[in-house]
């Protein structure tokens, strides 16, 4: 584990802001309405709020952009990290989905999550031959703009305006998660950028009013309550909401303290969360369903919390264990 004085703490902070977004989104068990039959859905507060959730992933790119491009790393280096995150989405999906949830507790849901492990090494490999290519690296991020995002938007504008048309359901796209690599470089692009507070919470809450005005959108078209979280993060609201919360959090520094400790422990520990965060909460589903009926925010928030710090013990123990190489990005990322 490295010294917490190598450690920026900025970055801390907006890893442990968007894993507990990641794992408030999750848990779930929150009242978003339902959609009614004949009449416009509009989100509630519940819903509204929630949609903050949708800059939980591209935060992680971000920062993972931000602290690995500007290193320069050799192509030893990019492929030893594309491979070890290969390695450890095939290991632990395998012990935690197939050994301890399929075969220990019968639990069949499949652990979706592992998704992100996958795109993040082919963001490596494909940084590979990004960074040696300054025009097809601009090149690359001009076209995601584009496609996905504006394709996106554009399906939301017209889809808010015309929701009886027939879309054959072909609306949206996520151009197979590489729109992250559009987050991987901006992160480097805005590390050492400063920029007003105000700006930061205008970016945040202009791009929260996009998420929903897509959720509405894609409701009154689907006739259901549409997700605006996981399917939002190719599109301008999540873009803009994680650059917002970014730009704000960067540089942030605080003095040594309890709060801090708690901040840097659980940035560092990111990675294992994240890993172990949707097992806790199948175990929690299977064994106290109680906890997943119409909460509110609040109570969500708070049982988020506990799992965020619950699943930083389990990685620390790992990480300190023969078997921390299994983990150890958890301390780097």
């Amino acid at each position: 584990m490295p010294n917490s004085q190598d450690r920026i703490f900025g970055y801390d902070l907006i890893k442990t802001i968007a894993i507990i977004m990641i794992v408030f989104y999750h848990l779930g068990g929150i009242d978003y309405g339902v959609f009614e039959t004949g009449h416009f859905y509009l989100p509630n507060l519940n819903k509204f709020f929630s949609g903050l959730c949708a800059a939980g992933v591209p935060l992680f790119f971000m920062v993972n952009g931000a602290l690995v491009i500007h290193k320069k790393m050799q192509l030893k280096q990019l492929l030893f990290k594309a491979f070890h995150s290969l390695f450890l989405l095939v290991f632990w999906k395998f012990v935690l989905q197939y050994f301890i949830s399929n075969w220990l507790l019968n639990i069949k849901e499949n652990m979706v999550h592992f998704w992100f492990l996958g795109t993040l090494s082919i963001i490596y490999l494909i940084s590979i031959i990004l960074q040696k290519s300054t025009c097809l690296r601009y090149s690359v991020i001009a076209f995601l703009c584009f496609f996905p995002f504006l394709y996106n938007f554009i399906w939301d504008i017209y889809l808010f305006f015309s929701p009886s048309f027939n879309s054959f359901k072909i609306i949206h796209t996520g151009f197979f998660t590489l729109y992250s690599i559009l987050y991987y470089f901006l992160g480097d692009h805005l590390r050492n950028h400063q920029i007003s507070r105000y700006y930061s919470l205008f970016l945040t809450l202009l791009g929260l009013i996009l998420v929903n005005f897509e959720v509405v959108a894609m409701s009154n078209h689907f006739l259901a309550v549409y997700d605006g979280v996981n399917s939002s993060f190719p599109t301008f609201g999540a873009l803009f909401m994680s650059v917002g919360i970014f730009l704000f959090f960067k540089d942030v520094s605080l003095n040594d303290g309890f709060t801090k400790k708690i901040i840097s422990f659980v940035g560092q520990n990111t990675l294992g969360i994240f890993i172990f965060h949707v097992l806790i909460i199948l175990i929690l589903h299977k064994f106290i369903p109680c906890l997943f009926f119409h909460n509110n925010l609040i109570v969500s928030l708070s049982i988020s919390l506990l799992i965020t710090l619950f699943a930083s013990f389990i990685s620390m123990i790992i990480n300190h264990s023969f078997f921390s190489f299994l983990v150890s990005l958890s301390s780097r990322f």
